[in-house]
């Protein structure tokens, strides 16, 4: 007897054994799509950003850690509270809670002449350095609420100056630099626009905390992650799974999300939502904004 397949079952067929290959390719790291024809090859690219693009964004929306203890602090009002971060107050997180003689420390990455959260945590009585190497302040200016700031940025090389004409450095130069080696860093924050919006530099921060293994030295670990489109730019989709591997490897070093805010700030249209952001990104030049907060458990 012979099997008679209809059109819609082959396309079934193909569109099971492509998702298969999509999947194993991502899981497996091998590139399974290549057995298929050209016409569908075509689209596995975008399929395969898709999928990314869905596990980094279910990651940064599932809560590992419920801090009962928090403080939501800074942001411009007129920007609808952009720049500011939460803050949990548990003491093994947050020592300034019940010991006000502890030597509190924050290093703080990316200012946009927004010093809101730098200020308040100075105001705790907490040693605060804001580093922004794009803003016009002189280096070392100390601010009235104590923050001191340095036209430094972070970066994986040291620079005296970079293509912008800016003084790059690694974490782990800095901490030598400022003689903080063998301190805690209490609170580390990494908010950094690459020129034109596309992309930061927290996934250059991630990936020294994980080779250098600064990470044990943190307590709370703030960042916004810039993810930018089209995902069709292997570019772009390549920081979407950078960005989801080096979380996963956090994860397994003991830290934990307590807090994701989705910035959409920026977006004069008030009914815009992030996931008008995520259908945009695959294909246009859109941007996604998160702001994450860990703890290191």
């Amino acid at each position: 007897m012979m099997l008679r397949l209809n059109k819609k079952t082959v396309i079934i067929a193909f569109s099971g054994l492509l998702a298969f290959l999509v999947f194993f390719s991502i899981y497996m790291g091998k590139d399974m799509t290549r057995v298929l024809p050209s016409s569908i090859q075509d689209t596995t690219p975008v399929l395969l950003a898709a999928a990314q693009l869905d596990k980094l964004w279910n990651y940064v929306y599932t809560m590992q850690y419920k801090c009962t203890k928090s403080e939501y602090l800074g942001g411009k009002p007129e920007m609808r509270m952009d720049g500011a971060y939460d803050l949990c107050t548990e003491e093994k997180f947050w020592p300034l809670s019940t010991n006000k003689d502890y030597k509190c420390l924050m290093y703080s990455f990316g200012v946009g002449f927004d010093f809101s959260f730098d200020d308040e945590i100075a105001k705790k009585k907490c040693e605060v350095h804001s580093f922004d190497p794009s803003m016009t302040y002189e280096d070392g200016w100390h601010r009235e609420s104590g923050v001191t700031f340095h036209k430094t940025g972070i970066s994986d090389v040291d620079l005296d100056k970079d293509s912008n004409g800016w003084k790059m450095r690694t974490l782990k130069t800095i901490l030598q630099e400022m003689h903080h080696n063998g301190r805690y860093l209490d609170y580390l924050k990494v908010d950094t626009d690459a020129p034109g919006n596309r992309g930061g530099f927290e996934d250059v921060l991630l990936q020294e905390l994980l080779d250098t293994g600064l990470h044990k030295c943190v307590r709370q670990f703030a960042m916004e992650i810039h993810l930018a489109g089209p995902l069709t730019k292997k570019k772009w989709a390549d920081r979407v799974d950078t960005i989801y591997r080096q979380l996963l490897q956090l994860r397994d070093h003991g830290w934990k999300i307590y807090n994701t805010t989705d910035n959409i700030r920026w977006e004069p249209d008030l009914s815009y939502t992030q996931l008008k952001g995520k259908q945009k990104i695959l294909y246009n030049d859109a941007i996604i904004l998160w702001e994450v907060a860990m703890v290191n458990t």
